[in-house]
């Protein structure tokens, strides 16, 4: 999430939130929540869309988020995978992406944990001209940086407080505000008081691309909880015409979350069931494919295998209705965060993109994607560790 030097564990945890309204949808053929309606495959080798120490604009650009991108209202892509200073690329695809150099937004790090203006990250973002442009972002509040206690810290991310704020811009994505006054550009605040004794807070930390389907805005957050085998992927949603409302579901039906008003957003609820196979982390990249209209959904994860070893990766399982998912699929093999050694590479953020989509926010896929994600390459530096990245990419086609 930060992009100064880090420990590894902070890099699991970065997150923000992007919605479109776009046309789709349509009527979905259920399938077992055991099985995969559609297989996916790795075609080829990596392409580097973006390496940090060859075309990073300063030693802070580092890519330190999911690849999320829309087209402007003059045709061009725009992808971030931001840190805090929520830089862009700007293109009509990955070969012709260039970084800007310029910060879209910063926060204005208040030392107060309930503002929630620290530091935020763009994670997601919603448009249906390309020039009114709204974005949900991670909004953490760290301890660490304003040298304010945290009972039995270890790490420097140790007592972070974490929630989904708000953001407009009325040209194009090139600068935001917040949508809200501090603490009220929050739908997802943190769902408990910030305390200086607790490690792990609990907080919505990110959430996925948006999905319009029958007449809904749909995505998945990731919900957080102080014991870690409570912390769960959530199904939320707005009404395609009206994105100023948002539900989660509660395992049985969506119930009221949070409704923008004139002073910001009014929170009424913050629970929320599981979606999504037990043992997984969270949920990073959500698309439909349009051959099919099922929906697939990309992640890390480590999956045990009968004779003991291990598998790690990216995985992904697929939906007919976003509730009931099939068992995690093994997508490509790539070292992740606790897999690697001093030095080792490892990757973050993995999530995926069509770049031919016809949806101005990238949100539909036909049989040929891309899988999205960072690969963070630790190197010495003057008795510390310095974390350059790269932003990777891998063809992957889709079957039935």
């Amino acid at each position: 999430m930060d992009g100064d030097v880090l420990t590894r564990s902070h890099f699991r945890y970065a997150a923000v939130f992007i919605a479109t309204v776009f046309s789709g949808g349509g009527i979905l053929a259920f399938s077992s929540p055991n099985s995969s309606a559609l297989e996916l495959t790795v075609t080829g080798p990596e392409k580097v869309i973006f390496d940090s120490d060859v075309a990073g604009c300063d030693s802070h650009h580092l890519p330190d988020a999911p690849a999320r991108a829309f087209r402007d209202d003059k045709g061009r892509m725009i992808l971030f995978a931001p840190n805090f200073q929520n830089r862009a690329f700007v293109g009509y695809g990955f070969d012709s992406l260039k970084p800007d150099c310029d910060s879209r937004f910063m926060a204005a790090g208040k030392a107060q944990p309930d503002l929630l203006d620290d530091r935020t990250w763009i994670h997601a973002i919603y448009t249906n001209d390309g020039r009114n442009v709204y974005a949900l972002g991670s909004a953490s509040f760290m301890p660490y940086r304003h040298e304010m206690p945290c009972k039995g810290r270890t790490k420097r991310i140790d007592c972070w407080i974490n929630g989904l704020v708000t953001l407009k811009s009325t040209d194009g994505g090139k600068t935001f505000d917040y949508l809200g006054k501090p603490p009220h550009h929050a739908p997802f605040p943190p769902p408990e008081p910030y305390r200086d004794d607790r490690k792990r807070a609990p907080s919505y930390v990110t959430v996925t691309n948006i999905i319009n389907w029958q007449n809904y805005l749909y995505a998945i957050v990731w919900r957080r909880e102080e014991e870690w085998k409570n912390s769960r992927n959530c199904l939320v949603r707005a009404p395609a015409n009206d994105p100023s409302s948002w539900q989660v579901w509660d395992g049985e039906d969506f119930i009221d979350a949070a409704r923008l008003t004139e002073n910001g957003w009014h929170v009424k609820q913050t629970d929320c069931a599981r979606v999504g196979p037990r043992g997984i982390t969270s949920i990073r990249g959500l698309v439909r494919h349009e051959g099919t209209n099922n929906f697939i959904a990309i992640y890390q994860h480590r999956q045990r295998n009968k004779d003991g070893t291990d598998r790690h990766g990216i995985f992904y399982s697929t939906s007919a209705d976003m509730k009931n998912w099939s068992d995690p699929q093994f997508l490509l093999d790539e070292d992740l965060d606790p897999d690697a050694g001093p030095g080792d590479p490892f990757a973050a953020y993995a999530t995926m993109i069509d770049e031919d989509s016809q949806d101005r926010l990238f949100s539909t896929v036909d049989d040929e994607a891309s899988l999205v994600f960072v690969r963070l390459i630790p190197k010495p530096h003057n008795g510390k560790w310095r974390v350059p990245r790269q932003l990777v990419s891998f063809p992957v086609s889709i079957r039935k």
